[in-house]
Parts: C-alpha cells; sequence; structure tokens
C-alpha cells in the first residue's frame, strides 16, 4: 500500500498547496484516486511528481463538496478509462448557512454530473469493487446534528436542512487481516467511522486512517470549531478503540491536530503536498 498527496493545504518544496485534498493509492497492482483537491492543482503536482494520471484505474470522489471535485474535468482529459463513484446524493446542493438568508454553495461543481455521465458510477450505500476495495456509507445515526453545528446544509424536496452526510463514503482498502481507511474530512466523526467500519469488517484489524478530522475553525487552521475536552475525548475514544495510525492534515486544523498529539502522540501523522507514505 503506498498513498502519494497530491494535494493538500500544506505546500512542500515546489509542490503546492491549496485548501483541498486529493490521494492517490497504490494497492495490489492498481492505482486508486481519491478526490482531486479544489482545482487542477493536483495534476501539475502529479506532473511534478512523474506521476501519470492516465494510468490511475479506478476514481473516488468522498463527498459532494468543491474542494474535493473541482478538477475532475481535468482529470477526465487525462484518463479515458477510470469510473468515478461517488454517492447518489452527492447530485444535491450543498451550502454553509451561519445565519440568516445569506449562503455560500459548497457542493460539486455546477454540470459535472452532467457533462460526465458517462464516466460516472452512482453508490447508493456499501459496494465491494473486489481485490479488497469497499465502498462504506455512514450507518451512524444523528448525523444532521453534526452538519448543524458545522453550519452545513442540504437542499431536497422539503427545503434546506442540515446536512446528515449521506453523501459521503469511506473507501476501505484491505490486505490480508488489515484495513486501511480513506475518508477525507471526516463530517460523520472519526469515531463514528471507525466504528461503522469495524461493524462491518469485526474480525479486521484498522492499521491506517487517512484524511481530515474536520474540527478546524471557520477562521482557519489555527482556530477549533470544539473544545480541548471535546478533541481530546475524541482523540481517547479512537485510541482505545483501533491501534491505527491517523494521518491527516486539511481541516483538521492546528489546534485540534496539536491537542491530538497530546493524546495520541506519534499515532498521528501531519500530511502535507508531495508526501508519500508507504504501507
Amino acid at each position: 500500500m503506498n498513498v502519494t498527496v497530491l494535494v493538500e493545504n500544506t505546500s512542500y518544496g515546489d509542490i503546492a498547496g491549496e485548501h483541498g485534498l486529493c490521494l492517490l493509492v497504490e494497492h495490489y497492482g492498481k492505482k486508486y484516486l481519491i478526490d482531486t483537491g479544489a482545482s487542477k492543482l493536483f495534476a501539475e503536482n502529479a506532473s511534478k511528481l512523474g506521476i501519470d494520471l492516465a494510468q490511475v484505474d479506478v476514481a473516488f470522489l468522498s463527498h459532494a463538496h468543491y474542494d474535493h471535485s473541482g478538477g475532475y474535468d481535468v482529470f477526465f482529459e487525462k484518463n479515458s478509462k477510470a469510473t468515478l463513484y461517488m454517492q447518489g446524493t452527492c447530485r444535491n446542493k450543498y451550502y454553509y448557512k451561519v445565519a440568516g438568508p445569506v449562503k455560500k454553495y459548497i457542493g460539486i461543481p455546477k454540470g459535472m454530473v452532467e457533462t460526465f455521465s458517462d464516466r460516472i458510477e452512482y453508490v447508493n450505500g456499501y459496494m465491494e469493487l473486489g481485490d479488497g476495495v469497499y465502498i462504506c456509507p455512514h450507518t451512524t445515526k444523528g448525523l444532521e446534528l453534526r452538519g448543524k453545528h458545522a453550519h452545513m446544509y442540504r437542499v431536497d424536496e422539503s427545503g434546506m436542512v442540515p446536512d446528515d452526510f449521506s453523501h459521503e463514503q469511506t473507501i476501505v482498502f484491505q490486505e490480508g487481516e488489515y484495513l486501511y481507511i480513506f475518508n477525507s474530512c471526516s463530517h460523520g466523526g472519526v469515531d463514528n467511522i471507525i466504528d461503522e467500519v469495524k461493524q462491518k469488517f469485526p474480525n479486521k484489524r484498522i492499521v491506517s486512517f487517512f484524511g481530515g478530522f474536520h474540527m478546524m475553525g471557520s477562521l482557519g487552521v489555527d482556530t477549533c470549531a470544539y473544545s480541548e475536552d471535546e478533541v481530546k475525548a475524541v482523540a481517547r475514544t479512537i485510541k482505545e478503540s483501533s491501534l491505527a495510525t491517523f494521518y491527516t492534515g486539511h481541516c483538521t486544523g492546528h489546534v485540534a491536530l496539536a491537542w491530538l498529539k497530546d493524546v495520541l502522540g506519534d499515532r498521528v501523522v501531519s500530511i502535507h503536498s508531495g508526501m508519500i507514505i508507504n504501507n
């Protein structure tokens, strides 16, 4: 299992960063792209790293937000074979809304699903792709409370309601008895995600978790949307429930990262653009 961070918020040398996330996973001889970040930057970084995007076999959209889906037009130009798997609810409209009528659209690029309909396969729940690759939806109840806390909303037939993150999916790679979890923003809660995967794969060991923790505050990386006690409570829960190493960044934030490290120590690894991880 090799993971290359094509885009993350943090630049490294001449590998630039942006607010977004894009990961390339090499597993059992195949290449998998998870998200694209917010723009074509992932493709520019791939070129600098000597990675040919035309060789990607499968693509995933972790959830329906712009900072993970803004480069699929470029990806489809460079790659003619990969199918993009996303939850069917990604076709809904998603917004950030704090108070009053003002709202900001944060969904996937408008027109994307129509333009590239022949390249997209919609998933409605759990799916096994073969070669030890699985798509797992959220099964935890009450996630709309997390959506309300994060000021994230979706539009459905009843109007604008707190997001329940039914558009978010976890990608699980299995190698023997070991599991590698990828959930780019963990809107549903990293502790909940671990529990969901353990329920689906009760006799397997989770060794790595890749993705943001969505704890960063609305004012940037030096703020946190949760209290120190809340962050450390999550850290203690995942420390007890899993032996995983957590490769995180993007929407975690510097403040939360420091508090997570207080509990998890070197089991928390900060990622950056251009980082290559061999598991």
